[in-house]
């Protein structure tokens, strides 16, 4: 049966995180409320970067959002070097969210505007997390050569927090090396600063790390010695069941389902399959947390277990899945070794073409990378399945180079064995010249100590009225700047509303006066309308009165051909009488009121031309004597057609036509 642990090194932000949080926590309720008024454009991004910092941990989602409202602020007039820090903790944003594109570009940018602003320290520490970038996605000599040069900067300042950063990323860099010591002696470098800094987020990563190793030592020593196999494993379940309530207890999520997942490749190396399932089963969430290395890490956990109890066809579903998003996940070894297990699984399932594109993607990934158990372990699977097709030569070569690649493996575990041994001796010596040199100083120190001892009581006496002190004028300040807060944001309120109602009147006093303007002007088009029309009229009438007297003059011309062109006058000045004014007015009037004669029609559909025309003159208010007039007809004949129409629109005899006709629109 074959086993498989995650080579696993804790996420780069954990340690350059957990100060951060600690140092202005009071603080972010009171820039959360700054932030939502009027604010300089430095001030706005600095608060910005400060919550972007805050949230890294507790809330990836809302730490992009401060992330991003801040690279607005870019072009704004504010000072280099706040810029270049607000893209550092974009970066590491983007990382904790785990996209890593993001998070080299934004890194990389930092690094040249802290240059430019010869913010050094930020420098570094943009160019410390590119190097951890570069480690994650397996550029090892890259991230070394990074992380040494901000190192050495580091130590040069005395920048203790990132000295331990720093050396911690050194540390996971060996780990996916399987370079045990190496990666021990920097996790152990790392973590004497936790007693110095207080910190228990750094104090919990370092167990975690150390926990990984122990991990990495007990899968490693599986075959050659079982017994310290199970021992190493013990370990690192010890450590990891140490840093589990640190990590809830700070709210740190990444770095909780970390442990989590280490602890349940510790249960499945040590064959406590019931034990792996309940962590699993106890953590719902851990599937569909947005960090791609969380949510791979347990699904390559649960593909193991399943394939551990016969369920292969599961176990390759849930591989499958995990192949299709390899280009996001950053587990590497691991991510490598399920694929072998993948693989093996497409074999058996007579899908051979597929299972070798996929063994040997792995195995060229471990040979770039000098990870030697994922390259032995895609070595033998490779030369079985040669030797199972008749390839002896291919098997041979697969068999080979497995050979070397154990050699260097058993290298390495007589190298671990020396240095335990090595390290065990140091320690010893250590105890026993401290132990000499207390008994030889003891009488000596005893004043120094009480002196000491008194000089501390008044140091801590002042401190404490200090931090009293301290606390009461920063208290005072807040509740200061919270109330000017709040009364400003209450006068632009109040100003804001009686402009909103000042503006709301000025527009319906301009909406009455519009429709004013457009009744005035409506009442003026209908009354040139009207006297248009009559004009029309009249004229028309006039020159029928006037072709009438002229025509009798027709037989006092002697000659035939004065009399046809006298006549052909008179037949040109009846014809250009003969235009209907009321054509002129009824296209005019649907013009500006094709609603009425619309709903005109649609109440009544028996009207005829003639009422539907004297209808449009009683909507303009005109008697039965100008209608008359205007439609050269008698003024009884207008009286019964208003008859008719009456008649026909069901109207009340006592009520008025024109009124009814005024008000239908």
């Amino acid at each position: 049966m074959r086993y498989r642990t995650f080579v696993l090194s804790l996420f780069t932000l954990m340690v350059s995180q957990a100060f951060c949080q600690m140092s202005f926590k009071d603080s972010v309720p009171v820039m959360k409320k700054l932030l939502k008024g009027e604010l300089p454009p430095e001030t706005r991004l600095k608060y910005l970067t400060k919550l972007c910092a805050f949230y890294w941990n507790i809330d990836p989602d809302t730490s992009l959002i401060y992330g991003m409202d801040g690279k607005t602020l870019f072009n704004s007039d504010v000072p280099l070097h706040r810029i270049g820090r607000h893209q550092f903790v974009l970066g590491m944003a983007w990382e904790n969210k785990g996209n890593f594109d993001s998070a080299l570009f934004y890194l990389r940018q930092a690094e040249e505007t802290c240059l430019k602003a010869h913010d050094t320290l930020y420098q570094y520490r943009a160019l410390e997390q590119t190097g951890s970038l570069y480690r994650i996605m397996g550029k090892y000599d890259t991230a070394v050569i990074l992380m040494n040069r901000s190192l050495d900067y580091f130590r040069s300042r005395q920048k203790q927090h990132q000295i331990m950063s720093t050396l911690f990323n050194i540390g996971s860099v060996y780990l996916e090396q399987n370079r045990y010591s190496r990666a021990l002696q920097y996790y152990l470098e790392s973590a004497s600063y936790d007693s110095v800094l207080a910190d228990s987020a750094s104090e919990a990563a370092h167990k975690l790390a150390i926990g990984n190793i122990y991990l990495n030592l007990g899968t490693l020593f599986k075959t050659a010695d079982p017994e310290k196999s199970k021992n190493y494993l013990a370990l690192s379940k010890n450590y990891y069941y140490q840093s589990l309530p640190v990590f809830q207890a700070i709210n740190m999520k990444t770095g909780y389902y970390f442990t989590l997942m280490s602890l349940q490749s510790a249960m499945i190396a040590s064959g406590k399959l019931r034990e792996a399932d309940s962590l699993l089963n106890n953590c719902k969430d851990c599937l569909s947390f947005p960090d791609p290395r969380v949510h791979s890490g347990f699904s390559i956990n649960q593909a193991t277990v399943l394939h551990l109890r016969g369920n292969d066809r599961e176990a390759m579903d849930i591989l499958a899945k995990v192949s299709r998003i390899r280009n996001e996940i950053m587990i590497l070894p691991e991510y490598h070794r399920a694929m072998l297990l993948y693989a093996s699984l497409l074999w058996n399932g007579g899908q051979s073409d597929t299972a070798f594109r996929v063994a040997v993607q792995s195995l060229s990934w471990a040979r770039a990378h000098s990870v030697m158990p994922v390259a032995l372990e895609a070595c033998e699977i490779l030369a079985g399945w040669e030797r199972k097709q008749n390839n002896n030569s291919k098997a041979f070569e697969y068999l080979e180079m497995s050979g070397k690649y154990q050699d260097s493996l058993y290298r390495e575990i007589g190298r671990e064995t020396f240095d335990q041994l090595e390290f065990s001796y140091s320690n010893r010596i250590l105890k026993a010249e401290i132990g000499k040199l207390t008994i030889e100083k003891k009488y000596n120190n005893t004043i120094t100590f009480i002196v000491i001892l008194i000089a501390s009581f008044l140091i801590v006496l002042f401190s404490i009225l200090t931090l009293y002190l301290q606390r009461r004028h920063k208290g005072s300040r807040e509740k200061s700047l919270l109330a000017e807060e709040r009364a400003r944001l209450a006068e632009e309120e109040s100003h804001h509303k009686e402009m909103e109602v000042r503006n709301v009147n000025l527009e319906n006093q301009l909406k009455q006066e519009e429709i004013v303007m457009l009744q005035l002007e409506m009442q003026l088009r209908e009354q040139e309308l009207v006297s248009q029309t009559m004009l029309n009229a009249e004229l028309n009438q006039k020159n029928l009165n006037f072709s009438e007297k002229l025509n009798p003059f027709q037989q006092k011309f002697v000659k035939k051909k004065d009399q046809d062109e006298f006549s052909q006058t008179l037949s040109s000045i009846r014809s250009e009488n003969q235009g209907e004014p009321m054509q002129h007015f009824d296209m005019i009037f649907k013009q500006m009121h094709g609603n009425f004669l619309e709903k005109l029609i649609e109440c009544c559909p028996d009207l005829t031309k003639t009422e539907l025309q004297i209808c449009s003159l009683l909507r303009l208010n005109l008697s039965s004597k100008e209608i008359a007039r205007l439609m050269n007809i008698n003024p009884a004949s207008i009286d019964g057609t208003r008859h008719r129409i009456r008649k026909k629109l069901n109207i009340d005899p006592e009520a008025s036509l024109t009124s009814y006709l005024i008000a239908l629109k």
